[in-house]
Order: structure tokens, then sequence, then C-alpha cells
């Protein structure tokens, strides 16, 4: 009996034997057509009923499904089947992660051969319903984690054989590839969508000065973005009793509740002010546990997912973005970055409207502070220097008001006129600069001229110095029709010296040559400039009146000091005193030829030629060692800002990175000595005058650290006082004044290169 048995298992095992080269050309051709086709469409729908169509014509395969995880990977979700009955796709559509053989399978990413379901205590009541007995579950894996299940089924109560499961995993891989092709093929169209709809938004709401233009813009522009349904734009706003309050600007998608008790927040310690005072941002997803971070009406939107962002003005949290998803349950990387990125650039647009809206507020204090300065003008003649400038209050008024009516109108018409043409704007924002300029010009010749300090020598220009004393006096000789003719020399050597004494000097002929003129009552008077050198090789200046000229009497008095012919208040008779004393400091000389009978003055000063290394007193070699040194000294591009004012800082940071530098930013000097020793920095730009810890203390206590770091700051100041100056003449530092050019601020950094 026993071998009537065994010559029944040989046919049997011969004649499936048989069967096996056909059977193999069968599977061959099933895999060829499933590779073909899920490589063909870039649909993933698409590729499963067509990858199972092809599987169920597989010999013992009767069934077939894939499973996915969803974007929380919490339910496995059936994506597509093959003859499963409907009660099954009813109850097991989704499978949540850890149920049965799916989950086991997503849980260890390893095959499952199963012989029969029904004695397996992991299959559910739907499985057991479904008609098939061996199943065999292949996990799909992407990126190195189990994305999901393919399973295949059979009526047979049998395992695959090996040869099946090496067939089926090698459709299992290709069905895999596909959805990892279609996947990055999605997140690609999905990424260059979001691009585009960001270079959209920069482009436009950068266009307009209008807070309400560039909101509307906003909402236009996204309103295709799937990656949040709600979004609510607080900007920080005072209320009437001292306190702030974060007020809401721009909404999305918000129902009318919330609008009603949340378009205002007092500060409080919900998710808004907690963004506002941390100035960090705050994510949250039901799926994480915590707390919800909303208040009572946010909560009742529903929200699965939250992230709020802070919106900087400078180093100031001004106001915040909250994004929501009442469909999603988590935002991911990719929605971070793209809802961070939208968030900056209508922050910027705001902030670049707030820029604005200072400037025009400072314009009007820099204007009103001027017409202050006209009704004290009596108490601030104390010296000839004080006298002189009280005299030119009124003008100096009249001439900073008249650039200042351009930039107030023409700023005005911007924030007025949303939509003016680029060629309009440009040309407003042109004349805005250069009236701008103006002012800054006329402040620093003030400034310079007001100024008390020692001699501090640098290689100057005769012939600019001059050129800036004509311009300071100008509006006072044309109001008494004084022409004035300049004959400098082009090739005038330059020579080290005290440009801002100089000046001085310059500026008081000037004025006293005016005074001649006016009070000889001609209708015309003429004012000749001239430089050149004279036969001693010196610089020489001369200023020729047409006045009434001076007695000879007294022309040996008019350098003693207190000597005046003027009328009483109109001098102190110090000008021509300190004048004196400047010039032979300087080694210098200064005469005076005039002949009462002929009308008519002449002062004549001398200044010698110093060459810069023979004032030093370095020889062309030590020079080279010098230019060496301060071309080597550093390769870095990392820069500290030390500054408390918000709209310096954020000039002096945009010059810095649009040059390639790295900037960090510190509000005061105690903060700037928490950073130092964290980063590398190339060299500092600091203020002076600063809360809490000053330029000058933050530069002691820099030194005593032995960094090295204190001999490359440079120091920007508004206060350009004899003590401040002082200070940084004694650090060896260099220094630029308040306001100062883009170009001189980008000469002085080139020195750190």
């Amino acid at each position: 009996m026993r071998l009537i048995n065994a010559i029944i298992r040989v046919r049997m095992e011969i004649k499936e034997s048989l069967k096996l080269p056909r059977g193999i050309a069968d599977s061959l051709r099933v895999l060829i057509k499933i590779v073909e086709a899920v490589h063909k469409s870039p649909d993933l729908k698409e590729i499963y009923d067509t990858a199972l169509d092809f599987v169920v014509q597989l010999d013992k395969v009767n069934m077939a499904a894939i499973y996915l995880l969803d974007d929380p990977g919490k339910n496995a979700v059936l994506q597509s089947h093959r003859n499963f009955p409907a009660d099954y796709v009813k109850h097991a559509s989704v499978i949540p992660v850890g149920t049965g053989i799916t989950g086991k399978v997503l849980a260890t990413g390893k095959m499952l051969n199963i012989e029969d379901i029904h004695k397996s205590e992991e299959i559910g009541p739907a499985g057991r319903r479904a008609g098939f007995h061996g199943v065999l579950g292949l996990p799909i894996d992407l990126d190195g984690k189990t994305i999901g299940v393919i399973w295949f089924a059979r009526y047979k109560e049998e395992k695959f054989t090996r040869s099946e499961v090496e067939l089926l995993t090698t459709i299992g891989s290709q069905i895999a590839i596909a959805i990892s092709r279609a996947k990055q093929r999605q997140e690609l169209e999905e990424k260059n969508r979001n691009l585009s709809i960001l270079g959209t938004l920069a482009e436009r709401v950068h266009r307009s000065a209008d807070l309400g233009f560039m909101y509307e813009t906003f909402l236009e522009v996204t309103q295709d973005l799937n990656i949040y349904n709600t979004m609510a734009l607080y900007l920080v706003e005072q209320d009437e009793g001292g306190g702030r309050r974060a007020v809401l600007h721009l909404d999305k998608g918000l129902s009318g509740d919330y609008i009603e008790h949340a378009s205002v927040i007092p500060e409080s310690g919900g998710v808004t002010w907690r963004v506002i005072k941390s100035g960090a941002p705050v994510y949250y997803n039901e799926m994480s546990g915590g707390e919800n971070p909303l208040g009572p009406a946010g909560r009742r939107l529903g929200h699965k997912a939250i992230f709020s962002m802070p919106i900087k003005y400078g180093v100031q949290t001004t106001g915040v973005i909250n994004f929501g998803s009442t469909e999603k349950n988590f935002f991911d990387k990719s929605d971070i970055e793209i809802m961070l990125s939208l968030g900056n650039q209508i922050g910027t647009a705001i902030a670049k409207v707030k820029m604005l809206e200072e400037a025009r507020e400072r314009a009007v204090e820099l204007e009103k502070l001027y017409t202050d300065l006209k009704s004290t003008q009596d108490q601030l003649i104390q010296s000839e220097k004080l006298a002189s400038l009280g005299q030119l209050v009124s003008s100096i008024a009249h001439e900073i008001n008249n650039p200042l009516t351009p930039i107030l109108g023409y700023s005005q018409m911007l924030l007025a006129q949303p939509d003016i043409e680029d060629e309009k704007r440009d040309r407003f924002l042109q004349v805005i600069h250069q009236s701008a300029d103006k002012v800054r010009k006329i402040v620093e010749n003030l400034l310079s001229f007001a100024r008390k300090d020692k001699p501090r020598r640098e290689y100057s220009d005769v012939n600019e110095i001059l050129e800036s004393a004509v311009e300071f006096r100008r509006y006072q000789l044309n109001l008494e029709n004084i022409e004035v003719v300049k004959d400098l020399d082009p090739c005038l050597p330059k020579t080290m010296l005290d440009s801002n004494q100089v000046q001085q000097v310059f500026t008081n002929i000037i004025l006293n040559a005016y005074h001649a003129i006016a009070s000889s009552r001609q209708y015309h008077g003429r004012l000749e400039v001239g430089s050149g050198v004279n036969d001693a090789g010196m610089i020489e200046v001369t200023f020729r009146d047409t006045g009434p000229g001076i007695p000879a009497d007294i022309q040996n008095k008019i350098f003693d000091p207190f000597f005046t012919t003027k009328p009483t208040g109109v001098g102190t008779g110090l000008g021509l005193s300190v004048s004196y004393g400047i010039i032979k400091e300087h080694g210098g000389s200064i005469a005076v030829e005039s002949d009462a009978e002929r009308e008519g003055t002449v002062f004549r000063i001398a200044l010698p030629v110093l060459d810069i290394k023979n004032y030093l007193g370095v020889d062309e070699e030590e020079d080279n060692n010098i230019r060496m040194e301060t071309t080597d000294s550093s390769n870095g591009r990392m820069v500290m800002i030390v500054e408390d004012e918000e709209l310096v800082t954020a000039l002096v940071t945009g010059i810095l990175e649009s040059d390639g530098y790295g900037v960090e930013v510190a509000v005061n000097g105690e903060e700037a000595l928490s950073k130092v020793g964290r980063a590398a920095y190339d060299f500092i730009v600091c203020d002076i005058k600063m809360p809490q810890m000053n330029g000058k203390e933050f530069y002691r206590r820099l030194k005593a650290m032995d960094t090295g770091l204190e001999r490359r700051i440079l120091f920007i100041t508004g206060d350009p006082s004899t003590e401040t100056l002082d200070f940084i003449e004694e650090t060896g530092d260099r220094f630029l004044s308040k306001p100062f050019k883009i170009e001189e601020f980008r000469e002085v950094v080139k020195e750190f290169q």
C-alpha cells in the first residue's frame, strides 16, 4: 500500500513539473505587463487598478488589495482591490494601525504568508467572511519606511510557494517604485506651484505702500493654496489706557462668532500673545497631544493643526499670523516652510509701510525741531560761532523746509496712490532721496560749524572745504544779491589739516564779507573766492569782497579778541581772533588787505602743504607694510550690529546683507557681549548712545576680553560732541556720523576686508 501511494505521489510531482515551464511563461508575461503599466502612468489610482487587474490573472491568485497609510499614519486605507466582496470593503476599507494582520505587516515591515486565515486569531470578522483562505501580505517600503501592504489571497487552503512569493514580491516592488515616483512627482508639482504663488506674492505686494491693497493681494494670490483653510493676521496697537492689544487686520475662513469675540485681543496668555511676547513661532496639532493653545473662540473653529508665527520689524515683534486647518491633522515640514515664507513676505511689506510712515513722522518732527530752533535763537548766542549760528537759524529753517516740502508731499502721494506707475514712483522716490540728502548736508554743516573740538588732522582737499563753506552761506548771500565768483585751482595739492576748523575760518570770513556788503546798502555785491599755490609753495586761499573796506587805523586790531565793528548784538568780536588762532595752529598765516577809499577787502590765508607720510613720520616701506596688514587682516563674512534704533539697524543690515555679509543684531552692549565668543565676527558696527550698556562701556568690556575685536569696530553716532569724538580717537577705531551715505559706509567697510 505504501508503494502504491509513493508511486501516485511521484506521478503527481512529475505532472506538476511538466506544467511549470508554461506557468513560468505566463507569470513572466503578466509581470512584464504590470511593469509596463505602472511605469507608463503618472496617476496612482490608475497604477493600482491596472496592476491588480493583471495580478488576478495569475494562477491561484484570486483576490488582491492595496492598503496605504494616511498622512497622520494612524490608519491603513484601502486604495484598490479585486474580487473582495462588498461586505469586506464596507467594514475593512480603513484599518487602524496595530489592528489585525495588516497592522502586523505595517509594524514589522516583514512579509506574512498564512496557509489559512481561519486558523489565525489575528484576522478580523470581515476577513473571515471574505471567502479566502491562503493569504500573502507584502510590505510597501518608501525611503526606508513601511507605508503600506499589498495583499494576495486564494480560495484554497495553502501557503504561497517560494516561486510564487518571489514573483509577487517582484510585482510588489514595481508597484512600490511606481508609488514612490508618483509621490515625488506630485510633491515636485506642489512645490513648484507653491513657489510660483510665493513669487507672484513677492512681486505684487512690494509694488505698493498701501496696506489695504497688500491685504487684498495676499488673499487673491494665496486663494488656491491648500495648506491651510483659516488665517488671521494681527498687528499690535496701543489701547487708550496705554496698554497693548492685538487687532485683527486680515482673515480667511474665520466664522462670524470668532470675529465677534476675537477681532481685538487684549494682552493675555493666549497663543497670539504668547508669540508676540516670545518672538518665536508656536506649532500645535491634535495628534501630538498637549493643551490646545487657542482661546474659546479659536477652539470653536475646530482646528486640527495650528501654526502661529511672529511678524518682525527689526528686532521687535509687531504682529502675528495664525494659520490653521480644520481638515489636515498636521502640518509637515514643507507646509511650515511655505507658511513661513508667506508670513515673511507680508511681514516685510508691512515693515516697509511702517518705515515710510515713520519717515514721514520724522520729517514732521524735523520741521518742528527747526521751527523751535528759530524761536530760541537768542539763547544760543554765547560766542562768535553761536552768535553767527543764531543769525543763520531763520535761513537754515527756510532751507530745511524747502527740501522737507517735497519729502512730505511725495511720500503722501505714494501712500495715497498704491497703483502709481513705476516710472512716476521711481521719480518721486528719487526726489525724496535728493531732498533728504539736502537736509543731511545742511545738518552736517550746521553741526560742523557749531562743534567745538581739538584739531583732528586728516588728508583733506582745501577746495572741497571752500565749496562747503560757500554752500553753507549761499542762501544769505543770495538774499543780498551778492554774486560769488570762484577761481579754484583744480591741481591744488591736498594737505593735513582739521577740515572742521578750517571750514569755520572760511565760513567766518564769508560771513564778514556778507555783513560788510549788506551794510554798504549796495544793490549788487561781489565776493571772489580763489585758491592756488603761492611763490613760497604754500596753499593760498583769497576772499575779495566789494564792501566798504576796513579803515587803516583799525586794521591792526581786527584779530584782537572782542574787537568788532558790527552793531551790538550782531557779533562778539571773537570770530577773527578764533580764526587767527586756528590758522596759526596749522602752521599757516592769515592777513588782510584793505583800502577804505577804494572800497573792498582781501583776506589771504596760507597753509603749508603736508604730505600724509611726512606728517605721520613713516617712510614708504613702512606705509606699504601698513596697507598690507590692513588688506590681509581678515577674511571673515560675519558682522555684529550693536544699535538700539530699529530704522538704523534695518538700513545697516540691508547694506551688509546685500554685500554678502551675515549679520547678527544686538540692541545694546550687554546683549552684544553675550554674543561675542559664540561666532567669529569680521567686525562690529556699534552705536555710542544706547540703553542699559552704551557703546563706550561695551568697548571697555570687549577690550578686557582680549579678543582683538575692539580694534575692529566701526562706531556710528549722531552725537558729534567733543566728549564722544575724544573717546573714538582714544580707541583708534573708525567712525561715521549719522546720517551717512551708503557709499561712505561701504568705503569704511572695505577697510575691514
